[in-house]
């Protein structure tokens, strides 16, 4: 199964702008792109921030051709919301996660953060691919794509505004060692 780490991020590196939650800052383009690009992915997995911060705009567009998996230390919380065969909530080690969604059939997974949950895929060596929409915005302060220790080399596939934009669409592979 071939992981895709997709986010928007600042100039500066930021995925959240200073202590606000979610991506708020984004631009049509880049919505329009993200909805573009979840559709290529038959599997998507997130942290419980991102889940609780988009919840509304998940639930409402559940399919059961597209399962959401939430990584969280506390699944139990999110009982009620558990729709099977399309939003789960697992605490289960990344390895094994994705070793079920492989077992399970799937090909192509989407990772939407936030921060810790990046870091802990690109940590194991888990993620292909990067696909980041750089938005012209500078926030010197939020949540940055990773939080804690990574070191992936990445060989850049494409780099494109995204429309008649100043939003760069940047893709890359992770190489392997």
């Amino acid at each position: 199964m071939e992981i895709t780490l997709i986010a928007a991020q600042s100039l500066d590196g930021f995925i959240t702008r200073h202590a606000e939650p979610g991506t708020a800052f984004t631009s049509s383009e880049d919505q329009r792109h993200f909805a573009a690009a979840l559709q290529r992915h038959d599997a998507s997995i997130m942290g419980g921030e991102t889940y609780r911060v988009s919840r509304a705009f998940i639930r409402d567009r559940l399919t059961l051709a597209r399962r959401r998996v939430v990584l969280t230390r506390a699944p139990e919380r999110f009982a009620g919301d558990a729709v099977p065969g399309c939003l789960e909530f697992t605490a289960e080690p990344v390895e094994a996660l994705v070793a079920r969604l492989r077992s399970l059939g799937h090909r192509s997974c989407a990772l939407l953060g936030g921060a810790q949950i990046h870091q802990l895929f690109l940590a194991r060596g888990l993620v292909d691919g990067l696909e980041l929409t750089l938005e012209p915005r500078l926030f010197g302060r939020g949540t940055p794509l990773v939080d804690g220790l990574a070191d992936a080399r990445l060989q850049l596939i494409e780099c494109r505004p995204l429309e008649a934009s100043s939003t760069l669409l940047a893709r890359y592979r992770v190489l392997r060692a």
